[in-house]
């Protein structure tokens, strides 16, 4: 359903000429991102379950802790800036063509992309430096920091310091820049007078909070603790929520609250239909 849901979109906005905007471009990306993060963890884990092996080698987990961080640190500046692109759209109507120009919608894509590989690269280093304990069994269903610094006979205080160095310069600034992006911009919906103009700018943004608010809910409960605390059943679900079900979910979300997402579906149908007959 999450492939289904995402490459829906992709086709959606590559045939779609009424959807060739930076709003979309950045919806495509995201897209990819949801594709990229379920098929770094779900078919290992299906694999598994159906085989009842529940094994990983030393590099396939490195590998998927490299992978995952870098999609999740990618998503979230990602995330960021698509806040941004509404608060140019809503608040500087007549500069946005001038301020988002497709050389800036490039830029700010390879850039998101480049923090990610470059930060997960750094925590993937850091948590594979460590020596391991005799007893190598991953309380998890991939393989992910805090489960990993479980593992670890050594000192993890770096480690810990290092996430929450991440967690505060990207997780929590990330959110602070999202937050007075959307004071911003639902003052300037405030000061429309018609309700039809507001609720043409609210539904631009709607869709973008509901991912933000699951995205993060999730992961910062999930990060923002003392990583030493044992990595519980709550924790998995949380980390089942971020890494399965929100990809599952941004399609969703993006589609149905979207009316001109919506309609290019129904007419991509329509064509296709209409070829086959």
């Amino acid at each position: 359903m999450s492939l289904i849901g995402n490459l829906t979109i992709i086709v959606t906005i590559s045939l779609s000429s009424s959807l060739q905007t930076p709003m979309y471009f950045f919806l495509t990306n995201l897209s990819i991102l949801d594709i990229c993060c379920i098929s770094t963890t779900v078919p290992k884990m299906l694999y598994n379950f159906v085989l009842g092996s529940y094994s990983i080698t030393f590099h396939e987990c490195a590998i998927q802790l490299y992978l995952f961080t870098w999609i999740e640190i990618t998503e979230l500046l990602l995330l960021t800036y698509m806040a941004f692109d509404r608060y140019i759209a809503i608040c500087k109507p007549l500069h946005y063509t001038l301020i988002i120009t497709r050389r800036v919608c490039f830029q700010a894509v390879i850039t998101v992309w480049t923090v990610g590989a470059f930060s997960s690269g750094v925590h993937t280093l850091a948590t594979f430096s460590l020596s391991f304990c005799v007893k190598q069994e991953i309380n998890h269903f991939f393989c992910e920091i805090p489960p990993l610094l479980k593992l670890s006979c050594t000192d993890t205080t770096l480690n810990e310091m290092l996430t929450l160095v991440t967690d505060v310069f990207l997780g929590i600034m990330c959110f602070v820049f999202i937050s007075v992006s959307y004071f911003f911009i639902l003052s300037s919906i405030a000061h429309i007078h018609s309700a039809e103009g507001k609720k043409k700018a609210a539904s631009t943004c709607t869709s973008h909070i509901m991912v933000v608010l699951i995205f993060y809910g999730t992961l910062f409960i999930a990060y923002v603790k003392p990583q030493s605390e044992i990595f519980s059943n709550q924790d998995k679900i949380l980390s089942v929520m971020y890494a399965v079900f929100v990809p599952l979910l941004n399609p969703l979300i993006y589609t149905l609250r979207n009316k001109d997402m919506t309609q290019s579906i129904h007419r991509l149908v329509s064509k296709i239909t209409l070829s086959a007959m």
